[in-house]
């Protein structure tokens, strides 16, 4: 699965954020593989098979302008 755009937004920080709960997104790389994972809903907001495709697709998702993530 690559990036979960419906579950994520960039925060003021140019930061990937849980959409639903706003906390910054934990990335974990296992050999070449990239995971990218909410600390307090554990869903999956992205996963990748190379560390390349991983960087191409949020560099993608941050360069079209996404709106950033409000704090409450």
């Amino acid at each position: 699965m690559p990036l979960n755009e419906r579950l994520i937004e960039v925060t003021a920080q140019t930061l990937i954020a849980c959409r639903e709960c706003h906390a910054v997104g934990d990335v974990s790389i296992s050999g070449s593989s990239v995971n990218l994972v909410c600390p307090s809903c554990h869903e999956s907001l992205g996963s990748w098979q190379t560390t390349a495709a991983a960087s191409a697709d949020l560099t993608a998702f941050i360069a079209t302008g996404s709106k950033p993530a409000t704090r409450q």
